[in-house]
């Protein structure tokens, strides 16, 4: 088994490379916090139903004089079931495979010599593997999907990646998409996405405007209305918008301030906010090798309406470090269990 940190492409020597802690990270776009689009719910463990009241019917009718005939008169209900799965990370690492690496003067000596997880070596695998999980958390809930195939299958998922890294639950990508496809109403269509190459798919910036105008006038009136809306897109369709409206004047006063502190360009005064990690993964993760599946998105809604639910949400940070006497080997492990829910299937307006 190779080493975790893949030393493969260094020459080795005393000399070179002394020590783990001289090596340099990459630049690694980090995926940011899920709360910026979802409300987390919490002590999601098992299946769970959740109601939601809806507006009465209507009332008020002409005067109708002695015995009067009562009014029939309901409230709207509608539920939502919970069904979490449980998901883990596992990494087993033997000293073994660190001997002809530079990780070797990480090593304890004699009988400790195979416990490394409190060495320098460790602290830079933890703070990757930290890293991996906040993408792996978007992974999750915004691509995820059960019945998830690689392209030569039929699928959108690309070639050569494993497909169970995808099919741990339905994420929000293949909830939204099934919701618009039922009620089109919902859906605005940006025909650029429909180019058989990746040429052909490059958004045209004159279009982008009219796309993220119909995407808030087509959507319903409640959401609208809600002073909390904002506009989640792909980095690409946010650069179209910029370029746009760069030949403008007064491109100055569509910049509003996010609660965490993120600067951005709203239109017709809804945030629009850039989520380059969606990007990233479609052209790693949903490409057939001539095109993307879908590059360009744009979600209009609320964080009440992207629902996550998780046993507790500092699963998805907390490891377990440990040196296994048995084996001889440290172990990292997490586990947890989660969900993803569109909360209201018709507060929300897709660009796609």
């Amino acid at each position: 088994m190779a080493a975790v940190l893949d030393f493969s492409k260094f020459t080795f020597s005393p000399e070179q490379i002394r020590a783990v802690n001289e090596l340099v990270f990459d630049e690694i776009l980090e995926a940011p916090e899920i709360e910026l689009l979802c409300t987390v719910f919490p002590g999601i463990v098992s299946d769970k139903e959740m109601g939601f009241i809806g507006e009465g019917g209507l009332v008020g009718v002409a005067n109708q004089g002695c015995d009067p005939v009562p009014q029939d008169w309901n409230i709207a209900t509608r539920k939502l079931v919970w069904t979490p799965t449980d998901w883990e990370i596992l990494i087993a690492e033997c000293w073994k495979d660190l001997k002809s690496t530079a990780a070797v003067y990480s090593l304890k000596t004699k009988v400790d010599i195979a416990d490394f997880t409190s060495t320098d070596y460790m602290n830079i695998v933890v703070e990757v593997l930290t890293m991996a999980m906040k993408k792996f958390i978007m992974r999750l809930f915004w691509f995820n999907d059960t019945d998830a195939e690689n392209v030569t299958d039929g699928g959108i998922i690309t070639n050569g990646v494993a497909i169970k890294y995808f099919t741990i639950l339905d994420g929000f990508w293949k909830q939204l998409l099934t919701q618009v496809t039922a009620n089109p109403a919902q859906r605005v269509t940006i025909a650029e996405n429909a180019g058989t190459t990746y040429a052909l798919q490059a958004l045209v910036i004159a279009n982008i405007t009219g796309v993220l105008q119909s995407l808030i006038y087509k959507a319903p009136l409640h959401l609208r209305n809600n002073p909390s809306g904002f506009i989640a897109c792909t980095q690409s369709v946010y650069d179209a918008y910029m370029q746009a409206q760069q030949s403008l004047s007064g491109i100055k006063e569509l910049y509003v301030n996010l609660t965490n502190g993120m600067k951005t360009l709203t239109v017709g005064g809804v945030p629009l906010i850039p989520m380059p990690i969606w990007d990233e993964m479609i052209a790693q993760f949903e490409n057939t090798g001539v095109k993307l599946n879908n590059p360009h998105r744009a979600l209009y809604t609320t964080k009440e309406v992207l629902g996550i639910g998780v046993d507790d949400i500092a699963s998805f940070g907390t490891l377990d470090i440990r040196y296994d006497k048995e084996s001889r080997k440290v172990k990292i492990e997490a586990m947890g269990v989660a969900d993803a829910k569109i909360m209201n299937p018709v507060r929300f307006e897709l660009a796609i």
